[in-house]
């Protein structure tokens, strides 16, 4: 990822609202791949860091931005190596911290949000900033996440779990675990 730039070709545009710089890229190399129809947002290019030889499918929208004019400074995407990410996911790291482990399958149409607006009664929600509780989405090594699933943010998907289709996981999963449903319960372990 520190040679992202070398490697691949950059479309950029300025969006007229934001701050942040919206790519299209089609990014291969023997290291890693990123598909040229996904769309990646970013404040900071360090701030997003992907192991080698994992990929990330056609359609999917990566956020990695801090909010304008807030206290927020620390947005980051780290996906570990040999990471398999598929299509039409929404990944936003957004106000927070997304970790994703070594040998992980996140299927399609997978959202993971790290952070929340903050839903006070004294102004409007789209003139509040994000949460600081509960920014962090920690997934380890060797998960495998269905399609159609939703992860939370707060959430730790711990080290061999598996999330089936469709489930809505808002608490922490254990190692190895089997889970699914809405909202996401232990159905078994991994033997």
């Amino acid at each position: 990822m520190y040679r992202f730039l070398r490697y691949c070709r950059v479309y950029l545009k300025h969006n007229l609202l934001c701050s942040h710089k919206l790519f299209r890229v089609r990014y291969r190399n023997i290291r890693s791949y990123i598909d040229g129809a996904s769309n990646i947002s970013y404040d900071d290019i360090n701030a997003i860091r992907i192991g080698e030889k994992s990929s990330i499918g056609r359609y999917t929208t990566i956020v990695v931005v801090d909010e304008r004019g807030s206290f927020t400074k620390d947005s980051v995407l780290c996906i570990g190596a040999n990471t398999y990410i598929g299509e039409y996911n929404n990944i936003r790291a957004a106000g927070g911290k997304i970790v994703i482990g070594d040998n992980c399958l996140i299927s399609q149409h997978i959202t993971m949000v790290c952070s929340n607006h903050c839903i006070d009664r004294c102004k409007k929600i789209n003139e509040q900033g994000w949460s600081t509780h509960n920014n962090l989405i920690s997934i380890g090594n060797d998960v495998w996440i269905g399609a159609n699933s939703v992860i939370l943010p707060g959430v730790s998907i711990h080290d061999g779990a598996v999330v089936g289709a469709g489930s809505i996981v808002t608490k922490d999963v254990p190692e190895y675990a089997i889970v699914a449903g809405n909202p996401a319960r232990i159905l078994k372990y991994r033997e």
